[in-house]
């Protein structure tokens, strides 16, 4: 008989006791020796997602001196410092339109009267850093100077103040299709950045805040905007034409999960958790913890924008759950995905940087509460035993035997860490179409095993084509996508024929592939459309843990091009 198990739903952790959902039943087989666990953190300017405060989302242009000085207390009083905070980020309205008569920046001296240097070496006595908000164009958002023509100057400028963050904007609004036009002001100030840092001796994280992705905003910064501007409401306003909303954002951001990863982060744009406390705001508790909950698996940066003085025992508690931030910050670096979703409820995942370990966020978006399961296959482990905590009510929930569930509120998550057994390694000659991958983004819908990526049901594919040569195994995909196999150092080689599938709109599109093995890229095929037979490709795995396929959109103005990694396989040990 198996014991009942304990199940919470929403923020406060309402248990619920549903009958033989775990406990007994066959063990798993012992967990493969696996020592590339855990993996050493990246270097660079941002390993790990940025983590802090904005003034923004609360306080718009109604910041001083003295009120920066107050947050950046608030931060260490409050507990937000021990839990990973670290960015005390000053938004838009600090300076004048003027420059001064040599062309520098100049801070608002009613608002700031001794400039900003002094409330840098205020934060930075905390343990605190600054950051500030710059823009690419003539003028800022609210009409202050930018930086268009002064890039060498603002950055040296910012930077001898002690700037440790510069989020850089996108006004004057560039018009439709803007990619092109504003690339080259994001690069000019990266390059100026980079300048900058070799002359004071410290980094400066470049958040670019293009409004939209671009494959040149990852390139060039350690965090990129993937969403319009977030709002204050759970789903958007039908009364509004803005369609910014906490669900938006993240639906929004979800699509490119494989371009975010260490120093190169893709941001749904800032928290608005506690921007309704004292009846400020329509946003629920239960919503901010879904909130928090679903930016921290999605690997996003996590910059509160709520007041830090006068927040609620349930803000402060959401904000500070360092079991929660840990998953956000977790060495592996990876987005979590949507791997499942049967109507209004969905499981997202990521693999942790442990042997066998999972974060996973179960959300009811519906208007009842509801009960939400996943397999241990669909988050990338082995059927059989694991032992689940509950990360959101911090307390272990015990061991359960391939699949768990839980009731979770309406509009509510569930946040739960599993530890199970990874999927065998590949013995042999293997396809990949016939492994599990540890990990598996796409742009639309799941990776297709042995056809192409239909659209967004499973299963919806068609035989894989490269310019008329089909192919009877291989991975389909919408580009951008992202797939990594583990090795267990017994592999020697990998082999493919890769290109844009001819179901992609009779070939249209353009990808690129890249072959990246433990952290390393061993193939780049550069840019291929949909002119072009398939590539072959080969790649040494001798001693190597982790095998990364990653194809991105080329850069080229569309999404969701179809390419296919044609005949993959691996050959390895018995």
């Amino acid at each position: 008989m198996r014991k009942p198990c304990l199940l919470f739903a929403g923020l406060l952790g309402v248990a619920a006791t549903l009958p033989a959902c775990g406990g007994g039943g066959p063990k798993s087989p012992p967990a493969e020796t696996d020592d590339d666990f855990p993996m050493p953190l990246a270097s660079g300017r941002s390993p790990t997602p940025p983590m802090g405060w904005n003034s923004w989302n609360k306080f718009a242009c109604n910041i001083t001196d003295m009120f920066v000085r107050q947050i950046a207390q608030a931060i260490v009083d409050s507990g937000m410092k021990d839990a990973g905070y670290q960015y005390v980020n000053i938004d838009d309205c600090w300076s004048l339109a003027a420059r001064d008569a040599s062309g520098n920046l100049q801070a608002d001296p009613v608002h700031f009267p001794n400039g900003i240097a002094p409330v840098a070496d205020f934060v930075h006595s905390l343990g605190l850093k600054l950051g500030l908000y710059g823009d690419r164009g003539t003028e800022t958002c609210g009409h202050r100077a930018g930086s268009q023509g002064y890039e060498m100057q603002d950055a040296m400028t910012m930077a001898s103040w002690g700037v440790d963050y510069l989020k850089y904007d996108n006004c004057p609004d560039p018009g439709p299709n803007p990619g092109p036009i504003i690339e080259p002001s994001y690069e000019t100030m990266r390059m100026q950045l980079d300048a900058a840092e070799q002359v004071v001796g410290h980094n400066i994280v470049f958040s670019v805040c293009a409004w939209s992705f671009y494959e040149w905003a990852n390139r060039l910064g350690q965090l990129q905007r993937t969403t319009t501007d977030i709002k204050n409401t759970w789903v958007p306003d039908p009364n509004s034409t803005d369609a910014g909303s906490i669900i938006t954002s993240v639906k929004t951001n979800l699509p490119l999960a494989a371009y975010g990863g260490p120093n190169h982060w893709n941001d749904p744009d800032m928290l608005e958790v506690g921007n309704s406390d004292n009846g400020a705001g329509t946003v629920t508790d239960v919503e901010y913890q879904s909130h928090f909950a679903l930016w921290a698996i999605a690997a996003a940066p996590l910059i509160a924008g709520n007041d830090l003085r006068n927040m609620s025992a349930t803000t402060k508690a959401i904000l500070t759950n360092k079991e929660i931030v840990a998953i956000n910050q977790d060495a592996f670096g990876l987005q979590g995905v949507q791997v499942k979703q049967v109507g209004e409820q969905s499981v997202w995942a990521k693999p942790l940087n442990g042997n066998g370990e999972r974060a996973v966020v179960l959300l009811n978006e519906a208007a009842e509460a509801a009960p939400v399961t996943f397999r241990f296959d669909e988050i990338g482990l082995r059927g059989g035993a694991a032992t689940v905590r509950d990360l959101q009510a911090q307390m272990d929930e015990g061991t359960f035997t391939d699949s768990f569930t839980a009731l979770v509120s309406s509009h509510g998550t569930v946040t739960v860490k599993v530890v199970g057994s990874e999927p065998p390694r590949p013995r042999g000659m293997a396809y990949l179409s016939d492994l599990t991958p540890i990990y598996a983004a796409n742009g639309l819908g799941p990776v297709e095993r042995d056809t192409t990526n239909g659209s967004s049901d499973p299963g919806d594919g068609k035989p894989i084509t490269i310019r008329g040569t089909p192919f009877m195994k291989g991975l389909g995909l919408s580009a951008p996508s992202a797939i990594i196999y583990r090795l267990g150092q017994k592999c020697t080689s990998f082999s493919a024929q890769v290109g844009v599938d001819d179901s992609s709109t009779g070939g249209v599109g353009t990808v690129r592939f890249q072959v990246i093995v433990d952290g390393e890229v061993l193939f780049d095929s550069q840019n291929l459309d949909g002119t072009m037979p398939a590539m072959p490709v080969n790649v040494d795995l001798t001693g190597k843990r982790r095998l990364k396929l990653l194809v991105t959109n080329a850069d080229d103005g569309s999404s969701l091009d179809r390419a296919s990694w044609a005949d993959a396989k691996v050959e390895c040990d018995p």
